[in-house]
C-alpha cells in the first residue's frame, strides 16, 4: 500500500504552476521539411567552446531529466492516490447513509408493525358498536331506563352497568338518573329523549305481601297526572318499565302521590295503585337510525304479537312513525325457526349473506332481544358462518340482559 500524501491540493497546484511550460507550436510537417533541410546544407565548421556548451547542457539535461520525470509521477501518484482516498471515502459515506436510511426504514416498519396488527384485529374481531348488554361483573349493576326516540316517537330502553355502591338497585337507579340524563343532553344528535325526572320524587324497593319484590313511586306533588297528554302519559308509563329489564325480580310499581296510593294516569278516568312489570311483552325490535349522528339504536315496536314468528316477519320492514322512521333488523333471509322449549332455532338460507360486520351483529342482538320478549332463555342460529360478533352459530346463545348500553363511565 502506498503511503499517503502529506501535500494537500493547494501544494500540489502550486507545485505545478512553477514548471517550465513546453510547447512546440509548429506542425508535424513544417518539422521534418526543416529536419531534411538541414541534413542537406553543408557542414559548417563547429567551435569548440559552443561544442562544449552543447554537450555540457545536453549532460545537465540527462542528469536532471530522471528527477523530473520521478517528481511528475509521484506528484501524479499523489494525486491520483488522494483521488482515490476521496473517492473511498465518498463511497463510504453513501453507503453508511444508505445503511442509515435502509436501517431507519426497516425500524419504522417494524415500529408500525404491531399497530397495523392491532388495527387489523380491532376491524375484524371487535365490532365497532355494541347493540345489548351480555353480562356484568360480579361486583357490577346493570340499570335500565325506559325512553323515546326521536321526540317520543319509539320507546325503547338504554342500559349502563355501574359499580355497585352497596345500596339497593333501585336506589342507585335513581341516584345514575342525572348523569344518564346529561349523557342525553351532551349526545342530543342520537335522538334520545331524556328520563321525565321531574315526574317523580322518590324511588324505592319495598316488599309486597306475599313476600315479593316491588318498586314504590312517588309522584311529584306539583304534577297533574289526570291532566296528561298523549305525549306525556307514555313518557310516564315508559319511565316506569325501566325496571322490566333490571336482574332483580320486581313484581310490580306502586303508584303514591301526596302519601297516598294510586292516581290517574291521563284523562282515562281509571286510577291506577300498581301496574305490572311483564317480562315478555311480545314486542319486535327495529332499530332507530338519527341522521345527524349515524347512531344506531334498537328501539321497540308498538304492535304486539301473538308469536315470535310473526315479530321476526315485522323486523324485515320499516315502520313510519311521524317524520321518522324504524329501520328492518333482519336483513338476510331465514327459511325456518324452530321453538325447543326455552330455546330458539333460527336457521337462515343456505344462500344468505351472512358477515361478520356491524348491520349483521345488530341483526342477532336484534333477534335475540325479540326471543327475549316472548319468554325465550337462549337462541341458536344456524347458516353458512361460523360466527358473528360473539355468537357462535351452531351453539345455544343466552338472550342478552337488557338492549342499547350508553357508553357511560
Amino acid at each position: 500500500m502506498m503511503k499517503k500524501s502529506e501535500w494537500n491540493d493547494e501544494q500540489l497546484e502550486q507545485m505545478l504552476s512553477q514548471m517550465p511550460r513546453v510547447k512546440d507550436n509548429r506542425k508535424p510537417q513544417e518539422i521534418y521539411q526543416n529536419i531534411t533541410l538541414k541534413m542537406n546544407k553543408q557542414k559548417k565548421k563547429v567551435w569548440m567552446v559552443p561544442t562544449i556548451a552543447s554537450v555540457a547542457a545536453a549532460l545537465l539535461l540527462f542528469i536532471l531529466a530522471p528527477s523530473f520525470i520521478d517528481n511528475m509521477n509521484s506528484s501524479s501518484s499523489d494525486s491520483a492516490e488522494m483521488a482515490r482516498e476521496k473517492s473511498s471515502i465518498a463511497m463510504e459515506n453513501k453507503e453508511e447513509t444508505s445503511n442509515d436510511e435502509s436501517f431507519s426504514t426497516l425500524q419504522e416498519a417494524d415500529e408500525s408493525k404491531p399497530d397495523d396488527e392491532v388495527e387489523i384485529f380491532s376491524s375484524e374481531e371487535q365490532p365497532i358498536q355494541n347493540y345489548a348488554v351480555n353480562s356484568v361483573g360480579e361486583n357490577q349493576v346493570l340499570l335500565t331506563y325506559g325512553v323515546y326516540l326521536g321526540g317520543v316517537m319509539f320507546p325503547t330502553i338504554v342500559s349502563i352497568v355501574v359499580e355497585s355502591d352497596g345500596q339497593d338497585v333501585v336506589e342507585q337507579w335513581q341516584k345514575n338518573i342525572p348523569q344518564v340524563n346529561e349523557f342525553i343532553r351532551q349526545n342530543a344528535g342520537w335522538g334520545i329523549d331524556g328520563i321525565p325526572e321531574s315526574y317523580f320524587t322518590d324511588f324505592s324497593e319495598v316488599e309486597t305481601k306475599d313476600s315479593a319484590k316491588a318498586v314504590r313511586v312517588d309522584v311529584n306533588n306539583t304534577v297533574h297526572t289526570e291532566s296528561f297528554s298523549s305525549a306525556q302519559r307514555v313518557e310516564f308509563l315508559q319511565a316506569i318499565n325501566s325496571f322490566r329489564y333490571l336482574l332483580e325480580d320486581y313484581q310490580h310499581v306502586e303508584l303514591f302521590q301526596n302519601n297516598q296510593q294510586g292516581i290517574m294516569i291521563g284523562e282515562t278516568g281509571t286510577t291506577e295503585n300498581n301496574i305490572d312489570l311483564e317480562k315478555d311483552t311480545k314486542k319486535a325490535y327495529l332499530y332507530f337510525l338519527n341522521e345527524e349522528s349515524g347512531k344506531k339504536l334498537l328501539a321497540l315496536t308498538y304492535e304486539d304479537f301473538k308469536t315470535v314468528k310473526q315479530a321476526l316477519e315485522a323486523m324485515k320492514n320499516d315502520k313510519d312513525q311521524g317524520d321518522y322512521k324504524l329501520y328492518p333488523t333482519i336483513i338476510s333471509e331465514i327459511k325456518d325457526i324452530n321453538e325447543d322449549g326455552s330455546n330458539l332455532e333460527v336457521h337462515f338460507s343456505d344462500d344468505a349473506v351472512l358477515e361478520n360486520t356491524d348491520n349483521y351483529i345488530l341483526m342477532l342482538d336484534a333477534i335475540m332481544l325479540t326471543a327475549k320478549e316472548f319468554n325465550f332463555n337462549k337462541v341458536t342460529f344456524y347458516g353458512n358462518i361460523d360466527q358473528i360478533g360473539n355468537v357462535r352459530f351452531g351453539e345455544p346463545t343466552p338472550v342478552p340482559l337488557a338492549p342499547n348500553p350508553l357508553p357511560i363511565q
